[in-house]
């Protein structure tokens, strides 16, 4: 049976008889599930409980910080907010997180390492996460009817970098969010699921929003990287992406495979990344894959993949092991074409297919 939530204050009339109250309750449950919002929850046969949220409008907006200021953005969203603020940054800088109403609770979890972290703040309550790893994560809850989140840290130093800021406007996914949150609060260490749970796993937490399907992963116990995988696999036509670092083998190996299929797959990489032994641009490069290793003074930290022009994969998760088994990141799955075209234009703004390297450039690079 399907334990349900309100989402508006329907409230079933006791009736004397059973029959009057099974048609009730059978009402009940009819008019519930078809109220734009509400949230059905059922049990998945190896992952607990599956969310499928629906509601009637998709309502969003997106920034992307090299031709746009995400730094105002981030602070005029945080100074619109009425009750409540709820944060989880890598970094921050306090000049932003000010702009928070004295009306608003404001709570921020932060790395245990960040500079952030020792912020004495006497309008927040900021919180050390004690994540395996690091806490990478960067989204804020607002007013438990929004999200932002993308690549993003809101500091000064970051303001013009290449970085991407979507916000959405939906219940759905705020509650999705907060109960990562409170995890996150609570220094909950998350665990890398075994191989077999990943395997069998269905989208823990999806939200039909209009005709737009969202899905939202955390790592690492929700297998990002699998999830990546899976629809990279699907892929038919073209993959874009963007990444400040490329390490985790698997990932490189399907992008590979893809290529080798005839589909077209670009990449731009933050060169000063690509130092690290465990960097897989090179062996991708020899695969046929073009990529760009971005060197400009603008930090290419964009973590994000577009799928034949129509799926769009974003948030703070690099495709990296320590992204995926040990650091806390969230990733947002969004299907839908303008999305797409958009973070594809941006792709297209900083990877100019002129500038990608050849393998056998690489070395001089």
């Amino acid at each position: 049976m399907f334990p349900l939530f309100y989402c508006i204050g329907i409230r079933i009339i006791l009736c004397n008889s059973q029959s009057m109250k099974t048609i009730a309750i059978l009402l009940f449950v009819a008019v519930a599930a078809a109220i734009s919002g509400c949230n059905l929850y059922e049990e998945g046969a190896t992952t607990g409980k599956t969310a499928v949220a629906k509601e009637k409008w998709f309502n969003y907006s997106l920034q992307f910080c090299s031709s746009g200021d995400c730094l105002q953005t981030a602070t005029q969203l945080l100074g619109s907010a009425k009750s409540s603020v709820k944060c989880a940054f890598y970094a921050f800088d306090e000049k932003v997180i000010s702009e928070i109403p004295d009306s608003a609770s404001a709570e921020i979890v932060v790395d245990k390492e960040a500079k952030a972290a020792d912020a004495n703040l006497s309008f927040a309550s900021v919180y050390k996460a004690k994540s395996r790893g690091i806490m990478h994560s960067k989204y804020c809850i607002i007013d438990d009817t929004a999200v932002m989140t993308g690549s993003f840290n809101p500091t000064l130093a970051a303001k013009k970098d290449y970085n991407n800021v979507i916000i959405i406007n939906s219940t759905a996914i705020a509650s999705f969010y907060s109960s990562n949150f409170e995890k996150l609060k609570h220094s909950s260490k998350n665990k890398t699921p075994t191989a077999a749970a990943v395997a069998n796993r269905k989208p823990l937490r999806k939200a039909i929003l209009n005709n737009t399907a969202v899905e939202v992963y955390f790592c690492p116990e929700d297998g990002c990287a699998e999830a990546l995988i899976m629809e990279l696999r699907n892929a038919n036509q073209t993959i874009l992406f963007a990444a400040y670092s490329f390490t985790h083998p698997r990932i490189a190996d399907e992008l590979i495979m893809k290529a080798s299929e005839g589909i077209a797959v670009k990449g731009v990489i933050e060169k000063s990344t690509t130092n690290s032994e465990y960097s897989k641009h090179a062996a991708m490069m020899a695969n046929g894959i073009k990529i760009r290793l971005e060197s400009s003074k603008r930090l290419m930290h964009h973590k994000f993949f577009v799928i034949d022009n129509e799926t769009v994969i974003t948030g703070s998760f690099n495709p990296t092991q320590n992204g995926d088994e040990r650091n806390d990141e969230n990733m947002l799955i969004i299907r839908s074409r303008d999305v797409a075209a958009k973070y594809a234009k941006e792709f297209n703004a900083i990877g100019v297919i002129e500038k990608f390297m050849l393998p056998s450039q690489l070395r001089s690079a």
